[in-house]
């Protein structure tokens, strides 16, 4: 990508950007597709790797797969439950690296509960691969 596709990219998630669920400025700009299946109860992001998202290795930064994780289930519990949650605990283990590609990252619950929910999401590549697992335990709060 070079610095005019960038800077494109940067201004379209600028101009597209709100503080609704799916229109934060980083999801813009990582490209993330939102897709619900609420008869399984799950949230899956579909995105490009794009170069703002490599290390300095090549590959895709351990905090973008733990953000796109965080941020799946995160929706997911925004779209099914009636009060907003938050993040206590989050643990990603890495498995396989990616550099090109699509990355989907599907989240669902492995213990809902009304105060505290325990949530899981993995995260594919374009052939299956498994690339990463976020569990995570969220929190009821009430404004």
């Amino acid at each position: 990508m070079d610095k005019k596709e960038f800077m494109s990219l940067v201004e379209k998630a600028y101009d597209e950007r709100n503080f609704n669920p799916e229109s934060i400025f980083l999801f813009k700009l990582f490209q993330f597709d939102f897709q619900y299946d609420d008869e399984n109860r799950t949230c899956t992001i579909t995105c490009p790797i794009s170069e703002v998202m490599l290390n300095p290795s090549g590959i895709v930064h351990g905090g973008v797969y733990t953000l796109m994780t965080d941020t799946a289930m995160g929706h997911l519990n925004f779209r099914l439950k009636d009060a907003p949650y938050v993040s206590l605990e989050l643990k990603t283990s890495y498995f396989k690296a990616a550099s090109t590609g699509n990355i989907t990252a599907t989240a669902r619950y492995t213990k809902e509960g009304y105060k505290v929910c325990f949530m899981e999401c993995e995260v594919h590549n374009e052939e299956g691969d498994l690339l990463c697992k976020t569990s995570g335990t969220f929190y009821r709060y009430q404004k």
